[in-house]
């Protein structure tokens, strides 16, 4: 990706060879030189639009896999899922007793410091609260880390208290090429 590292690459225990990879900038995203992967990846995005639809693992012979689909409101639920008849079946739910509609969402931001570099992160608005809200700028731990689009339960405890979050990844995050991560040396806090 020009803007991103790869975060992890996807592998073939069948036919051992890599299948792709997947990266994050707002929010995951994939990169394919298997048609098959390519092919079963799609389907999952369409099936569960709005999540990020992760395969856990496969069987051995690849027909089947278990699925993590979950978002910014949820924790997720494991599927099965038949990867030659795309039929899904529900295998457990997350913290099953949280309400989706109750939790705040998780919005990707970016904007250019100073400088001129682009920093990226999110902003999560209280449910139901007019601007101005209290604000919580809470900063990843480090180093070696960034944050991700996905849920969080401190940010949702917060954003449920009324307050917004913001969580940037600031010079010296990972993900965003060497460069990026190395304007944080010596300059932490």
């Amino acid at each position: 990706h020009p803007k991103v590292d790869i975060h992890h690459v996807l592998y073939s225990k069948k036919h051992k060879v890599l299948t792709g990879a997947f990266y994050f900038v707002d929010k995951k995203g994939y990169e394919f030189i298997d048609n098959q992967r390519a092919e079963l990846q799609t389907f999952l995005n369409n099936k569960f639009e709005g999540y990020d639809a992760t395969v856990s693992n496969f069987c051995k012979d690849e027909s089947a896999a278990i699925v993590l689909v979950h978002s910014d409101r949820s924790k997720g639920v494991y599927y099965y899922v038949d990867c030659l008849s795309n039929k899904c079946i529900k295998l457990a739910e997350l913290s099953h007793w949280l309400d989706e509609e109750e939790l705040a969402e998780m919005e990707p931001i970016s904007f250019t410091a100073r400088d001129g570099e682009t920093i990226h992160g999110y902003l999560t608005k209280p449910v139901d609260c007019e601007s101005p809200f209290p604000l919580v700028v809470n900063p990843h731990g480090g180093p070696w880390t960034r944050d991700k689009w996905g849920f969080n339960p401190e940010v949702q405890f917060l954003a449920n208290q009324g307050y917004g979050v913001l969580q940037i990844n600031f010079r010296g995050s990972t993900g965003y090429g060497k460069s990026f991560w190395q304007k944080g040396f010596k300059q932490w806090g």
